[in-house]
Formats: C-alpha cells, sequence, structure tokens
C-alpha cells in the first residue's frame, strides 16, 4: 500500500509542474514576422500572410516629404546586397471628386528601399489629371518608380497598367546597383530597369511595402508574396 501511493503521488506531482500550453503569436508578431517593423499613419490587417494597408481619411505622404512622410509602411532591415519582391492584388484608386492634397488626386502602393536620405519608391501610381483646374474622371494606372536623394528626386512612368490586373514588383540592388522590373502575372518580368546611377545607399538599408494617397478618404492596399532573398548568380557562361 505504501509503494502503491507513492506511486500515485509522483504521478500527480509530474502532471501538476507540466509546462503550460505556449500561446498563438498575436496579429502584432505575426506582422512583425511576415511584414517587418510598421509606421506611418495608417492600419495594418492580415489575412494569412496577406497584408491590408488602410488609410485613415487623410493624405498619407510619402518620401517627397523628407521627414514629414507618414504614409503606412511595414520594412525589414536588409544588408547587402538583396531582391525583394511582392504582389499588389488591389489599390483603391483616388476618388476624383475627393478633396486632395498636391497637384491631382493621386495613390501610390508598392515597394520602397531607404536609408540614409536616399529611397526607392516603386509603385502602381494611379491617379487624375487636371483641365482649366478642374479634374478629369479618366483614371491613369501605370507602374512608376521615384528616387529621392538628398536634395531632390526624380521619377517617371514604366508601363501602364489594365484595370483588373495584379502587378507584381520587384528592386534588385546586386553589386551596388539598383534595378527595378515587374510584371502582371509572376513569371514574365520586365527587363531591369535602373532609375539611377548615383544612389549611394549604405549597406543597411530598409526594405519592404508602403501605401501613399493624397486624398482625404479612407483607402486600402493590398500586399502579398513577400520575398526578400539573395540576387540569383548569374551562369558562369553568361555572354556579358
Amino acid at each position: 500500500m505504501i509503494r502503491a501511493a507513492a506511486v500515485v503521488a509522483f504521478v500527480v506531482t509530474a502532471v501538476g509542474v507540466s509546462a503550460a500550453p505556449v500561446p498563438p503569436p498575436t496579429e502584432k508578431e505575426l506582422l512583425t514576422k511576415y511584414w517587418g517593423k510598421t509606421e506611418g499613419q495608417g492600419e495594418f490587417e492580415l489575412a494569412g500572410k496577406q497584408l491590408t494597408v488602410r488609410t485613415v481619411g487623410q493624405p498619407a505622404r510619402g518620401m517627397l516629404y523628407g521627414k514629414n512622410a507618414n504614409m503606412p509602411r511595414a520594412t525589414k532591415p536588409v544588408t547587402g546586397d538583396f531582391e525583394v519582391t511582392v504582389k499588389l492584388g488591389d489599390a483603391t484608386p483616388p476618388n476624383p471628386k475627393n478633396q486632395h492634397e498636391d497637384s491631382w488626386p493621386g495613390s501610390r502602393a508598392g515597394l520602397i528601399v531607404s536609408g540614409d536620405g536616399y529611397s526607392i519608391e516603386f509603385h502602381l501610381y494611379q491617379y487624375h489629371t487636371k483641365r482649366n483646374g478642374e479634374v478629369l474622371d479618366k483614371l491613369n494606372r501605370v507602374v512608376w518608380v521615384d528616387t529621392w536623394f538628398p536634395g531632390g528626386g526624380a521619377g517617371g512612368s514604366r508601363e501602364q497598367v489594365p484595370v483588373g490586373k495584379s502587378t507584381y514588383l520587384r528592386i534588385t540592388r546586386k553589386d551596388k546597383t539598383v534595378s527595378v522590373s515587374h510584371s502582371f502575372d509572376g513569371k514574365e518580368w520586365s527587363v531591369p530597369h535602373v532609375p539611377r546611377q548615383d544612389l549611394a545607399f549604405p549597406d543597411d538599408v530598409s526594405v519592404g511595402v508602403f501605401y501613399s494617397h493624397s486624398t482625404y478618404q479612407i483607402a486600402t492596399a493590398t500586399f502579398d508574396e513577400l520575398t526578400i532573398t539573395k540576387p540569383k548568380a548569374e551562369p558562369k557562361d553568361a555572354v556579358k
């Protein structure tokens, strides 16, 4: 009887000291894991690994505004060469009837790389132009790249984007040269384009996604399939 009692006591003690179950990660922890540090004036929502970024009814200003940039963004630190790719599934177009800042109503959703006052915004740019001060109804949709550096910036259109098309975006840094390319199916990619040769990025940069908007409307952009890898090595027998 004494031996049996001792066995029962041991079992009870063992059960009592078993480790408590580990709680599942919070949405904030998952955001950090999949997309990085969130900043700016906006809201962030996960559905699986898909990220939706939402503005809050105020203009979300991009890197054009320097230290006053408040666009919602999620970025990760990267050192050295990299290749970052993302799928932009959808982005709310600007409402031409809405109050807006800048020259005309516009929104920009895509990839950003920044460090030491230098940055690249590679994105889907949607905007309405004006004629005689009146906003036109036609919505323009283009793949656009902006480069920012101390004292200035420049930008330009890459290709028109059909309505209803997902846009895949890629920024690559290899041997200090930064190039951009895009795709509408994730398979066939445009020829890499170098927007500037003199972007003096530091070795450590921030890489991720952003959504800027010039109107006073609540708007969303959805990102998916973010990958950050090292650039693929060229075949040894590649023709130079």
